[in-house]
């Protein structure tokens, strides 16, 4: 039983996100915002600017990506789950005009170098891990039939 629990742990790697110059002066644009809302003493802003921070700051500071029992977690506020073997190619160096191919819902990238997933079911996805060779290779050893572009 103890054998298979550490199995089991020494499957699932995780990359985290890059983030991007972009994302922190939003972050910190919206902090300085709540603040301003407090200042000028406007609650209707204030809950707004509330709503705002505790909604995508999180989303912001723990985006993951997790790979475990062929499956691959992406960790961003909520928990969307991939299979591999759903993957079909990754382009690890995206056209600048390709970022906003993307559905933005489907955009877990808090960086502007990242790489997008294709699926089988005509999904794409946009991530930006901080090892992104380590993250091709570890997709590629889950799921050898991915092409790489």
């Amino acid at each position: 039983m103890l054998y298979l629990r550490k199995k089991s742990i020494l499957m699932q790697r995780t990359f985290k996100s890059k983030i991007g110059i972009l994302t922190h002066i939003l972050l910190l644009i919206t902090i300085i915002l709540l603040f301003y809302s407090m200042w000028i003493k406007s609650i209707i802003f204030l809950v707004i600017m509330l709503i705002i921070n505790v909604l995508f700051v999180p989303s912001f500071i723990h985006t993951e990506y997790i790979f475990n029992n062929n499956m691959l977690y992406i960790k961003s506020g909520y928990l969307p789950v991939i299979k591999l073997d759903t993957i079909s190619e990754i382009i690890s160096h995206p056209k600048k005009n390709s970022l906003f191919t993307t559905n933005p819902i489907k955009r877990y990238a808090l960086s502007s170098d990242q790489i997008i997933l294709y699926c089988k079911d005509n999904r794409r996805i946009a991530i930006s891990p901080y090892d992104k060779e380590g993250f091709i290779r570890e997709t590629i050893k889950c799921n050898p039939n991915v092409k790489v572009i």
